[in-house]
C-alpha cells in the first residue's frame, strides 16, 4: 500500500540521508500534517501510479470532511475514483499533464457540483512539487470552496436588482429584461407601460411616509395576479412602475393588460389609519410606434405618461411620435428662449389704449415679441407657456417690466404728450409667487425715474384667484408704490365677487371673446354690460379688448365703457411706431369723429 502521506515519504528520504532521528521526524511529520489539517482549503498531494494514473498520496481533513471520507480513506484511490475531483475531467488531465511535465504552468479550475439540496462551487490551484534527486514527480492541489463567495454575490446582486420595499424587479433589472426581450423577440412585438400613482405626494404628505410606503408594498401584491405570466412587473423609483407586455399584435393588447391593473385599483386599500383610495395614470410605448431600444421605449412610455397625467386622473395614453416631435420643438424653443432672455433678442411691441369718451390716447399695452433668428416672428401664445413651464417666466417679467419702465422714461423726455399716459405689462401668475415682484417693480421704477402712477400691472383673472391671499399681499404693495393693477381677460375664470371687494383692484379688462359676440349675442352683450356696471359699482374703471370694428367702439362708449384696445385703432407696434402714434393725438371714433386709415393705424380726427 502507498505510504500514508506524503510527507513521511519525505521524511524516510531525508532520514537515509542522515539528516534526522527517526522518532523527530515522524514527529515533525505528524505536527506537519496537524497545520495542513487546520488549512481552511482542502490539500491533496498527487503522484503517478503503476499505470500512469494519479494516486493520491496525502489529503487533508478540510478535504475529506467535503468529499464525505473517513479519515486517511482517499489516501491510495486514484483521482478518478475521488468524490468532488472526479466531478470534472480537466482536473485529471490538467494533473497528468504536471506529472509528466513538471515544469509546466499552475493551472486554475473552477467547477460545481450538484449536492441536495444546494450546489456546491470548488475552485481547484493545481501546480507541480518541485522533485528533488530522484523523486517522482508529485502535484498538489488546493482546493477552495467558493459556496460562500458565490452566494454572497447571488444576495447582492438580488438586494441591487430587487425593490427592497415592494419585492419587485428595479429600474436595473427591468432594462436588463427588456433588453433580453428586444434581442429574443422575433416578429411579434413588445409593449412597456409606465404606470404613476396620481396623486400620491397628498398620501405621504397626509398620513406619512411609512403610511405611503405601506401602501406602495400592497399595491405591488394586488397588481401581481393582473400580469400575465410572461410579462413583467417592475418598480422604477418612488410611485411608478413599470409593465414589461411580451408578444401583442397590436398596441391594444397592452391596453387590456393595464385596464386590469386599473380595475384592481378600484377597490380600496386597508392600510394603517383607515381605508385609502387611489388611481393611477398609464403611459403605453410599443415597438410599433418607438425605435426598439429601451432606452427609448422607457423614454416614449414617460412622455405618453405625462400626456396621461394631462389629462385627469386615471387616464391612458398610447405613444404618438407625432406628438412627440412637437415636444422636442418646444424642448428646442425653451434652450433658444433662454439665450434669448440673456442676448436680449426679445422686443417690447405697444398697443394703445384709447379713451372711449374723450377720443385720446391714455396709455399702451407691452406685449413680448421674439424675432427668432430662424423661425421668426414667434407669438406669445407659443412662447410664454413654455416659458412658464421653464421658469424662464420669471427673468422675462422682469426683462419686460424693466424694458418697459425703461421706455416710458424715454417717451417722457422725447414727447410732450406721454406725460399722462401708462403703460401695461403682463405678470404671469407663476411669477406672481415665485419671485418678488414688489422688489422687481420697485428697482424698475427707480432706476428709470418715472412716477409709479405711469405703470399698471395686469394680470390674468385665473391667476389672481389661484392664490387669492398671496395676491391680496403683493397688491397691497404695489399700490403703495402708486400703480395701479388691472385683472387681464375678466369674465372667462372663476373668479369669485368677494375677490373684487378684497382686492386692490383698478381696472377690469372685458375679455376680447365678449366683445367679439356682443353685437350677434344676447349673452355676450348682456355679459358685457354686467361687467361694466360691476366695475362702475365698485369704482373700478373697464377696458375692452379686441375692439376691430366701429360698431364695436360706439356700442361700448354707449353701454359707459371708459377704455378699449383692438385692431381698429391699431396693431401692436414698435417703440418709434408707438412713439409717432402720441406724437399724432390719436383718438377714438364718436359720432363727431371720421376716420382716416393710415396703415395699420386708425387715425381718428375731429370733424368741426
Amino acid at each position: 500500500m502507498q505510504s500514508k502521506h506524503a510527507i513521511g515519504a519525505a521524511g524516510s528520504a531525508a532520514d537515509r540521508n542522515g539528516g534526522i532521528e527517526p522518532a523527530a521526524a515522524a514527529a515533525a511529520e505528524a505536527m506537519l500534517q496537524g497545520v495542513i489539517d487546520t488549512l481552511p482549503v482542502g490539500v491533496l498531494i498527487f503522484q503517478a501510479g503503476r499505470d500512469g494514473i494519479p494516486v493520491c498520496l496525502s489529503s487533508n481533513a478540510t478535504f475529506e470532511s467535503w468529499a464525505r471520507y473517513p479519515h486517511n480513506q482517499v489516501i491510495g484511490l486514484g483521482l478518478p475514483r475521488i468524490r468532488l475531483l472526479n466531478e470534472n475531467p480537466r482536473i485529471g488531465v490538467a494533473v497528468e499533464s504536471l506529472l509528466q511535465d513538471p515544469r509546466g504552468a499552475k493551472r486554475e479550475i473552477d467547477w460545481t457540483v450538484s449536492e441536495s439540496p444546494r450546489q456546491r462551487h470548488l475552485s481547484a490551484h493545481i501546480s507541480p512539487l518541485t522533485p528533488s534527486g530522484d523523486a517522482p514527480a508529485r502535484v498538489v492541489i488546493a482546493v477552495r470552496d467558493r459556496t460562500p463567495e458565490i452566494q454572497a454575490e447571488r444576495n447582492l446582486k438580488q438586494t441591487m436588482l430587487n425593490d427592497a420595499l415592494t419585492g419587485l424587479p428595479n429600474r436595473v433589472l427591468f432594462i436588463e429584461q427588456l433588453e433580453e426581450a428586444l434581442e429574443s423577440r422575433m416578429k411579434s412585438h413588445l409593449a412597456v407601460a409606465v404606470i404613476n400613482i396620481d396623486r400620491f405626494k397628498r398620501v405621504n404628505e397626509n398620513l406619512g411616509h411609512i403610511v405611503g410606503d405601506e401602501l406602495l408594498a400592497a399595491m405591488a401584491r394586488r397588481r401581481l395576479p393582473c400580469i400575465r405570466a410572461n410579462d413583467c412587473l417592475a418598480r422604477l423609483s418612488g410611485d411608478e412602475f413599470a409593465v414589461l407586455v411580451k408578444n401583442i399584435d397590436a398596441p391594444e393588447d397592452t391596453i387590456r393588460v393595464v385596464e386590469r391593473i386599473q380595475s384592481t385599483l378600484k377597490s380600496p386599500f386597508v392600510i394603517t389609519g383607515g381605508e385609502c383610495f387611489v388611481s393611477a395614470s398609464i403611459g403605453i410605448a410599443t415597438t410599433f410606434s418607438s425605435r426598439r431600444y429601451s432606452e427609448d421605449l422607457i423614454r416614449d412610455a414617460d412622455f405618453a405618461l405625462h400626456t396621461a397625467k394631462s389629462r385627469g386622473r386615471g387616464g391612458i395614453a398610447i405613444y404618438q411620435s407625432s406628438a412627440h416631435s412637437v415636444a422636442r420643438d418646444m424642448f428646442r424653443m425653451e434652450a433658444d428662449l433662454r439665450k434669448a432672455i440673456e442676448r436680449q433678442e426679445l422686443e417690447l411691441a405697444f398697443q394703445p389704449y384709447v379713451s372711449l369718451a374723450e377720443g385720446r390716447l391714455v396709455g399702451f399695452e407691452a406685449l413680448a415679441r421674439w424675432n427668432h433668428p430662424e423661425r421668426g416672428i414667434i407669438s406669445p401664445s407659443d412662447f410664454i407657456p413654455i416659458a412658464e413651464d421653464s421658469g424662464l417666466i420669471v427673468p422675462l417679467g422682469r426683462w419686460a417690466i424693466e424694458t418697459a419702465c425703461n421706455q416710458i422714461a424715454d417717451w417722457r423726455r422725447r414727447c410732450p404728450g406721454a406725460a399722462d399716459l401708462t403703460v401695461g405689462v403682463n405678470v404671469s401668475g407663476l411669477q406672481l409667487a415665485q419671485d418678488d415682484i414688489v422688489s422687481a417693480v420697485e428697482a424698475a421704477l427707480t432706476a428709470s425715474g418715472i412716477p409709479g402712477r405711469a405703470l399698471k400691472v395686469e394680470l390674468t383673472e385665473s391667476a389672481i384667484v389661484e392664490n387669492p391671499e398671496l395676491a391680496r399681499q403683493i397688491f397691497t404693495k404695489l399700490k403703495q408704490l402708486d400703480l395701479s393693477i388691472a385683472m387681464d381677460d375678466f369674465g372667462t375664470g372663476y373668479s369669485s365677487l368677494s375677490y373684487l371687494q378684497q382686492l386692490p383692484i383698478d381696472v377690469l379688462k372685458i375679455d376680447q371673446s365678449f366683445v367679439a359676440g356682443m353685437l350677434n349675442s344676447d349673452d355676450s352683450h348682456k355679459i358685457v354690460t354686467t361687467i361694466i356696471a360691476l366695475a362702475r359699482n365698485l369704482g373700478m374703471t373697464t377696458v375692452a379688448e379686441g375692439v376691430e370694428e366701429q360698431s364695436q367702439a360706439e356700442r361700448l362708449r354707449a353701454l359707459g365703457c371708459d377704455t378699449a384696445q383692438g385692431y381698429f385703432f391699431a396693431r401692436p407696434m414698435a417703440a418709434q411706431e408707438a412713439e409717432k402714434f402720441i406724437d399724432k393725438g390719436a383718438c377714438c371714433p364718436s359720432r363727431q369723429h371720421s376716420i382716416e386709415q393710415r396703415g395699420d393705424v386708425h387715425s381718428v380726427v375731429r370733424t368741426p
